[in-house]
């Protein structure tokens, strides 16, 4: 099977409401995937014009597309870390949208993926998992974006768990990063936010236009 265009990203957003990590994890998804490739779902119709720069919006929930018939069973896959099969390079070439949960992470993990989508989806739509560590949204879509780009993993790496030196402590990040040019993979500003308790005057600048 020959690799044709990469399929959608679908980010189901599972959380509340928009805080600051998660609008920098969605952010730095679009930088890697690209906006034209990425698609938010179950947003409310108050954060359309924010995530809007960063992908398609759609108010209705990646549920309700699928079991409306709006988006055919048959072409979703989700990435589910409770799924028994891991996910491989023709799972993506079978497979016109892919869905992320838009979840920010519990340690150790509660099975929301499992809880708030895959359970609820037909029993036909296919579920992978990435490996048995805790992704981060921006990590995960890192993750499909080198897969499909490689066709396999050879060559990937990633650490377990990452210290972040604050003014205040240490801050633990107990999740799996993705190992790019021999530094783990935060999202653009998150760094910054964790030390200062607030956005980068660059992206607050970007975000304040969006209103």
């Amino acid at each position: 099977m020959e690799a044709g265009r990469k399929p959608i990203i679908i980010i189901e957003h599972c959380e509340d409401g928009l805080s600051p990590w998660i609008i920098l994890e969605y952010r730095h998804a679009s930088i890697i995937y690209g906006r034209e490739n990425l698609l938010f779902t179950n947003i409310p119709r108050k954060y359309h014009k924010i995530l809007a720069k960063y992908g398609r919006v759609e108010e209705e929930s990646i549920i309700d597309l699928v079991n409306n018939g709006v988006i055919p069973a048959s072409q979703v896959i989700i990435l589910d870390p409770k799924a028994r099969e891991e996910l491989k390079y023709t799972h993506l070439l079978e497979a016109k949208y892919v869905v992320v949960g838009g979840i920010l992470g519990d340690y150790p993990p509660r099975g929301r993926t499992w809880e708030f989508i895959t359970s609820k989806m037909p029993p036909t739509v296919k579920a992978f998992h990435i490996g048995e560590g805790q992704y981060s949204i921006d990590g995960t879509v890192y993750y499909v974006h080198y897969l499909w780009s490689n066709k396999d993993l050879e060559g990937y790496q990633y650490i377990d768990g990452l210290k972040i030196e604050t003014d205040y402590g240490e801050v633990y990040l107990p999740y799996r990063y993705p190992v790019v040019n021999g530094k783990p993979l935060l999202a653009d500003g998150l760094e910054y936010y964790l030390k200062y308790r607030k956005i980068r005057d660059d992206i607050w600048s970007e975000l304040a236009s969006l209103q």
